[in-house]
């Protein structure tokens, strides 16, 4: 059994020496090998090759080749690894800015004027107008009001005032009436002459035809001569004041706007010529 052992134990170290010696090659002879006169490459006159730059490199590269390759293989497990933190963040950590955006300054925009503001600015800009037509007797306020409604006037822009006025000489007028045919009134103006009552025959205004037998600056002349008439036999002579009360009536335009007071005065040149508007 012991000779087995070592039997055994010797063919062991034949086998493990005979693997050392196919293990270990021989040396290069790079002068032994032969060389094709095509891959000769000359070198410059005077270059040493840098065997320390040589030597430090390589091992560097070796040795920074699986750091890189690790470092490539890793990349990936750690860019999975940052998104799961940043997923796994909750949302309140995130800046104010993306958790709640800020909310846009908004200048109100400019509101459009409504039509009653505008004419309030328009009556700002131009003062409202008002003027006076007065002096109008029941002829020409007739005439007049003819032509008010193209003014357009609104509830409260006319006001319309009367009052009596006396007009005339301040004197007082004697007369004698017509007779029925204008022969009559002439024969009777002789008699009337020769008898000492100048007189002469109206012949224009309301009056047309009558007598005219003078005018006095006062009622009792005129009177005097009434009574000398009726003496004579002439009991028809009338005594007229010419300071009679004639009523006339002023128109007020209030609060006319610029096209209005336009009309208006077109109006009374048209109508009037001869009463101008006063201001109110």
């Amino acid at each position: 059994m012991i000779k087995w052992f070592v039997a055994l134990v010797v063919v062991l170290n034949l086998v493990v020496a005979m693997y050392g010696s196919f293990k270990q090659r021989p040396p290069m002879d790079v002068h032994a090998q032969e060389v094709s006169p095509g891959q000769v490459k000359l070198l410059p006159t005077g270059w040493t090759p840098d065997a320390s730059a040589a030597q430090a490199s390589a091992p560097h590269a070796a040795a920074s080749t699986p750091a890189a390759l690790a470092k490539a293989a890793s990349a990936p497990h750690e860019a999975v690894k940052a998104a799961g933190k940043a997923a796994a963040k909750p949302v309140a950590s995130a800046p104010k800015a993306l958790a709640k955006p800020a909310k846009p300054e908004l200048k109100p925009a400019a509101k459009p004027e409504a039509s009653g503001a505008v004419a309030v600015k328009a009556a700002e800009a131009k003062p409202l107008a008002c003027y006076r037509w007065a002096g109008l007797n029941d002829s020409l306020l007739a005439r007049v009001k003819g032509g008010v409604p193209s003014l357009k006037l609104k509830s409260g822009q006319l006001q319309q005032d009367s009052k009596e006025e006396n007009k005339g000489s301040g004197r007082f007028w004697v007369y004698y009436p017509p007779l029925a045919t204008q022969s009559e009134t002439k024969t009777l103006s002789a008699e009337l002459k020769d008898k000492g009552f100048d007189n002469y025959i109206v012949s224009g205004d309301e009056f047309k035809g009558n007598l005219s037998l003078g005018l006095f600056g006062k009622e009792d002349a005129a009177r005097t001569l009434v009574a000398r008439l009726k003496a004579a036999g002439y009991d028809k002579a009338v005594v007229k004041s010419k300071d009679q009360p004639v009523k006339q009536t002023t128109l007020s335009f209030k609060d006319l706007d610029a096209a209005q007071a336009e009309h208006l005065k077109a109006l009374q040149k048209r109508l009037t010529p001869g009463i101008a508007l006063k201001g109110c």
